[in-house]
């Protein structure tokens, strides 16, 4: 019989919902805003003010993606909805290697081990 746990292990975790993108974040039109504005020359408070964000926000997106030299609309927009999951692989099992060694040497079949699941910390 196998437990919950090893099951989502092996399966893959559980699914997570789809990631949704706040307001506060700048959007795509935004982005590609930015890029025609560093185009035509425009300062980072010009585009700011435009935009009606803060000056810092678009320094920061430009200086992020590449600079002005290099700034493109469409690659910040997909590395900033990279950026924005957190770094955890889904589910219960997050280091399935690490879970699976520790778990197999200090869980399993072991005298007072649920006192031991208490005491000690897990590896992740």
């Amino acid at each position: 019989m196998y437990s919950a746990r090893r099951f989502l292990c092996q399966s893959g975790g559980v699914r997570l919902a789809p990631q949704a993108r706040s307001e506060r974040h700048l959007n795509g039109r935004e982005r590609e805003e930015i890029s025609r504005g560093i185009a035509a020359g425009e300062s980072a408070r010009q585009l700011a003010k435009r935009l009606g964000r803060s000056p810092s926000t678009v320094s920061r997106e430009i200086a992020r993606n590449g600079g002005r030299d290099r700034y493109r609309a469409a690659t910040a927009d997909a590395a900033a909805y990279g950026r924005g999951g957190r770094p955890k692989l889904p589910g219960v099992c997050r280091c399935r290697r690490s879970t699976a060694s520790f778990s197999d040497r200090v869980w399993h079949g072991q005298p007072g081990s649920s006192r031991r699941i208490h005491r000690r910390r897990a590896p992740w």
